[in-house]
């Protein structure tokens, strides 16, 4: 009897944490579509660059003032970054604000181990580093990237360590306009070449965005690369719905 009575304490306790995913995956869903709708806008050299980034952090649309003109190419560069670093610094405390919740929730969550005695614990891993803001130039040689290891744990570490030194380069207008970006998609360095003055602001602005989207899709590849050995390729993830109607099923079978 008393063995009855602790399996169906284990199946009311498993069918609650079930119940719990599944109110996390519709709570993520939601934050998703409106993470996405996420943007932020920062101006500097007073107001007359004004750059909007994605929820990512990624460049969308820069604007310059009629009278930026008085800053001089080199400037205008700078800012365009800096205004670039501050909107993805913006962005990212809305999106830390609007996952705040449901990051708690999860955390709450128990794990296996909490609910079957002797389950062993999976290994925690540290939150991954923030990528890289250090334009290219700047950086130093270091050492060799340490080689893959055996311990899965220890092997998501060292590649979020690598992720966070990758940068994507892009360029626009026949390579007058040249952007770098961090693995986040964050423009930490921009360039203009010798035939700059062939465009005029407008130009200019709307070729900075585009080469800093080339150079987010270019890290974006060199991402998935990276972590290309961690993923399975005989299966798919096969979404939220297809996961809470698995979830869903097995509640009531413990029911």
């Amino acid at each position: 009897m008393a063995g009855n009575g602790s399996n169906e304490r284990l199946k009311t306790e498993v069918a609650q944490v079930l119940d719990d995913v599944h109110q996390l995956i519709n709570g993520f869903a939601d934050a998703r579509r409106r993470y996405g709708a996420l943007t932020a806008t920062a101006s500097v050299e007073r107001e007359r660059i004004i750059v909007t980034v994605d929820a990512s952090g990624a460049v969308t649309a820069v604007d310059f003032a009629e009278n930026v003109d008085d800053l001089g190419y080199t400037l205008i560069a700078r800012g365009t970054v800096r205004a670039a670093q501050q909107a993805a610094s913006e962005v990212k405390l809305r999106a830390d604000e609007l996952l705040a919740p449901l990051r708690a929730a999860q955390a709450r969550l128990p794990v296996l181990a909490d609910l079957i005695p002797g389950m062993p614990r999976e290994p925690q891993v540290a939150p991954p580093p923030p990528a890289l803001l250090t334009p290219p130039g700047e950086r130093d040689a270091g050492l060799a990237p340490e080689p893959a290891c055996d311990d899965p744990a220890a092997e998501i570490v060292r590649l979020q360590d690598r992720r966070a030194e990758l940068y994507g380069t892009g360029a626009a207008e026949g390579r007058r306009v040249l952007a770098a970006v961090n693995a986040d998609g964050v423009l930490i360095d921009l360039k203009f070449s010798s035939g700059i003055g062939d465009l005029d602001f407008d130009e200019i602005a709307d070729a900075v965005t585009a080469a800093s989207r080339a150079a987010v899709a270019e890290v974006a590849r060199m991402v998935t690369a990276l972590f290309a050995p961690l993923l399975r390729t005989d299966a798919a993830y096969p979404g939220p719905a297809a996961t809470l109607a698995g979830i869903e099923q097995l509640r009531d079978q413990l029911r």
